[in-house]
């Protein structure tokens, strides 16, 4: 999968400002979600469905490491 030049910018940001990494794919996923102007809608579904198979398994890990 190709990252867009806006893509790449977004992750770079997050990164460098030391955000946890769960937090990190659900931001970008509801940012890439909620972008109906720079992102075409069968480009925003397959990131969208990429991020969510990455989130899915830190997100269950993170309420595990809660109890």
């Amino acid at each position: 999968m190709d990252i867009t030049p806006q893509e790449e910018n977004m992750i770079k940001a997050l990164r460098d400002a030391a955000l946890p990494p769960l937090f990190v794919l659900i931001r970008i996923r509801n940012d890439i979600s909620n972008d109906t102007v720079n992102v075409a809608e069968s480009r925003r579904d397959d990131v969208v469905n990429t991020l969510e198979k990455y989130i899915a398994p830190l997100w269950e890990d993170y309420h595990e490491g809660k109890k």
